[in-house]
């Protein structure tokens, strides 16, 4: 269809990318193209690329994607602050990041942010289906850099294992139990009370405005983190 944007989709077998796949599809301005990056891929025609592989596939993407000047949004769980910073120094280009596409999970990260400002203690909790791979979840990790960047947690007992992973002075707890789609709890603990933010996912197409809201925004400079600006978050 002349003026549609062509979207390479990577990893379109999986329940992301085939979410993605499907939304891209039916959508009059996208025109999908399924990509298999594992023997390498050609990004010539593309005028942006969906990543939702595994790690290792998602950074060499992300490499020959920035080499050819084609905008990626990926979706794939993994990309620390570290690989983020090195992504950074090296220069990337229109790279979106987003550990989440769910909007109420990352408005919950955004109000999470504004109470790290009044509280002096604060966990996490995610749980996700037992097939996934990652734990912490990358939305997890993110909400806890986020919390961090606000103001520095100290958690009583950092040496402790059960007490959780600490990430960025936070603890976070990951549950994997069959039977869940994806639920975050951030409960905060103050003088005489405690404050719990929680998102629950009951259903993968809570993904799909945020999809086509990354798809179809112009591609920024630099690499982004998240839609929150998509939204209008500081």
């Amino acid at each position: 269809m002349a003026g549609t944007r062509r979207i390479g989709i990577a990893g379109s077998t999986g329940r992301l990318g085939s979410l993605a796949m499907r939304l891209v599809e039916e959508a009059a301005d996208l025109d999908a193209v399924a990509l298999d990056v594992r023997h390498g891929f050609d990004p010539t025609g593309l005028d942006a690329i969906f990543d939702a592989t595994v790690l290792d596939a998602s950074e060499r993407l992300v490499d020959a994607a920035v080499a050819a000047g084609v905008p990626v949004v990926v979706g794939t769980s993994g990309w620390s602050e570290e690989r983020i910073g090195d992504l950074r120094a090296r220069g990337a280009e229109r790279i979106r990041i987003v550990p989440n596409f769910s909007l109420g999970s990352v408005l919950e990260t955004h109000l999470a942010t504004i109470a790290a400002r009044h509280f002096t203690a604060v966990e996490v909790v995610e749980a996700h289906h037992d097939r996934k791979r990652d734990a912490p979840s990358g939305t997890a990790t993110r909400t806890a850099e986020a919390i961090g960047a606000v103001r520095g947690f100290r958690p009583a007992t950092p040496d402790e294992p059960g007490r959780g992973t600490i990430i960025a002075g936070v603890p976070v707890h990951a549950l994997r139990l069959p039977g869940v789609v994806a639920r975050q709890e951030v409960v905060f603990g103050g003088t005489g009370e405690t404050l719990t933010i929680r998102h629950d996912t009951t259903s993968s197409e809570s993904y799909a405005a945020g999809i086509l809201l990354a798809l179809r925004a112009e591609a920024q400079a630099g690499v982004t983190v998240g839609i929150g600006d998509l939204l209008g978050l500081a």
